[in-house]
């Protein structure tokens, strides 16, 4: 018997409609129109708010909270975009089932696609319980990994690894992150950046990290700024590779019971290894560590006057696939196409100087099967991956009424026809070099500990260890695993004079 669902109207009482719902894309109706015709530049996505909170006159000031929500449940063609009919069922099935005793769970919402990764982002109360809404969206997911199925998709359901949804979804495949907006009587807005990567890991983002909020060539109001920036910020830097410090522990590499019974004690409770350290004066220690797939910047604050931890503005999903128990072991699907959320402005760095850091074309692991080093694309919302399934990235930042809970009006950082082109070319350009010059060979091609699909790869492997045999190196020139030298052979006799003139 199937339990009952703590979300929706439940028992066909006060269902949920669409007409609920005030839509952005409806935001000019009756009023005139202040230019003839539009240039499309991106497909922004469409914003639904709720209409009693929307309308609110009288706003409680009360704890809200962003909440970003992604996953691959089906592609189009492979792993390359996001089919609209699932992106829709999915947005239907959230919208109508958006209830927890009484109140909205998201008082405004979007859903976007970056490749073939749906997510769905907004705006959420400190009433709701987040079980709850973890629960509705692992439910909407399993709605469009159906849909995905319906219509012949590429791995319908490939993100949702978790055998079931068990009250929370960290661990069961998704990425998920929630950052609490600030609690203030005036100034109701907060603008919040929100990224999405598909073909790569969360170590992607430590450029974000390491760009804006530590390096003043990135971001200038570490030098100049009168608010809370100048004193740098503190990240909790967190070991994402439970494996490694399994071997670390004692467990061999190679006895996989003894591997997997020490990397189920190590994720107990769903507990993450972790480090704070301050910018700027830890500043070599976090770049050492950030270098690698390894370790991610999960969270960042802001100081106060002590220079402790104050607000805390910058979350990062920081989970890593081969950490999931299933049924048939601890699993590594993926590279888990990470998401961030970031507050912009005030004591937070612009739009313009955490996105600047992608301007430089860096490589980044994951591409197509996982299992390459490439240079990330930086995309407009609702973009398909290319040549070799990508990587690529997105970015828009949500003008939040803190006071309502509504996102008022949405940007895209990589739009098309801004600088972002020209980036993109130069990306593509190096890309296509870079890949094409080194094949299947490193460091085009990850080491084989970190593969994807390593099935083949290890069966391929397994054949030729079989065929390796031990003997004596062979040399030339000296006497070696006793064999006398091959005698020299006599020299030519000298050329006739008339030659050698």
């Amino acid at each position: 018997m199937a339990s009952v669902k703590r979300y929706g109207p439940g028992d066909d009482k006060g269902r949920i409609t669409l007409s609920d719902y005030h839509q952005s894309k409806d935001a000019l109706s009756g009023l005139p129109q202040t230019t003839a015709e539009r240039i499309p530049v991106t497909s922004t996505p469409n914003i639904f708010s709720y209409k009693s909170y929307v309308f609110a006159k009288n706003p409680a000031l009360i704890q809200r909270f962003v909440k970003a929500t992604k996953a691959d449940v089906g592609g189009v063609g492979g792993h390359v975009v996001a089919a609209d009919e699932v992106k829709s069922g999915i947005t239907k099935f959230v919208l109508e089932n958006n209830s927890f005793q009484g109140e909205p769970i998201f008082t405004s919402l979007i859903v976007t696609h970056t490749g073939d990764d749906v997510a769905v982002t907004g705006i959420m109360s400190e009433k709701i319980d987040m079980a709850v809404v973890d629960e509705l969206m692992w439910d909407a997911l399993q709605f469009g990994a159906e849909k995905a199925t319906e219509l012949g998709l590429y791995g319908p359901g490939q993100d949702l690894v978790a055998d079931a949804f068990t009250g929370n979804l960290r661990g069961a495949g998704p990425a998920t992150v929630t950052l609490p907006l600030p609690v203030r009587q005036d100034n109701p807005s907060q603008t919040t950046l929100v990224s999405f990567a598909d073909k790569t890991e969360p170590m992607a983002f430590n450029y974000y990290a390491t760009g804006a909020y530590l390096l003043p060539r990135f971001n200038t109001g570490l030098i100049i700024a009168a608010s809370k920036m100048k004193r740098g910020y503190i990240m909790d830097i967190v070991d994402l590779d439970t494996k490694a410090q399994a071997i670390e522990a004692g467990a061999h590499p190679r006895d996989q019971k003894a591997l997997e019974g020490k990397m189920e004690e190590l994720a107990k409770g769903l507990q993450e290894k972790v480090i704070s350290l301050r910018s700027p004066e830890d500043l070599f220690d976090i770049e050492g560590l950030c270098r690698s797939s390894r370790f991610v910047v999960a969270r960042i604050w802001s100081r106060n006057e002590k220079g402790e931890k104050d607000s805390l503005g910058y979350v990062c999903s920081a989970e890593r696939l081969h950490n999931i128990k299933t049924k048939k072991g601890f699993t590594y699907g993926g590279k888990d196409d990470p998401v961030v959320l970031a507050f912009a402005q005030g004591d937070w760095p612009a739009p313009g100087e955490l996105t600047s850091p992608w301007a430089a074309c860096p490589m980044v692991a994951g591409d197509c099967r996982g299992s390459h080093n490439l240079h990330i694309l930086p995309m407009p919302i609702n973009s398909q991956t290319s040549y070799w399934s990508g990587p690529i990235i997105s970015a828009i930042t949500l003008s939040c009424n803190i006071h309502t809970g509504r996102i008022g009006a949405i940007s895209d950082q990589f739009a098309l026809g801004t600088p972002w082109d020209q980036v993109r070319a130069r990306a593509s350009e190096l890309a296509v070099q870079f890949r094409t010059a080194h094949g299947v060979k490193q460091p085009a091609t990850l080491h084989e500990d970190e593969l994807e699909y390593q099935e083949g790869w290890r069966e391929r492997r397994a054949r030729l260890e079989k065929e390796f045999r031990t003997q004596p190196p062979l040399t030339f020139g000296g006497t070696t695993n006793g064999h006398k030298p091959a005698a020299r052979p006599a020299l030519k006799k000298a050329r006739r004079a008339d030659e050698v003139r």
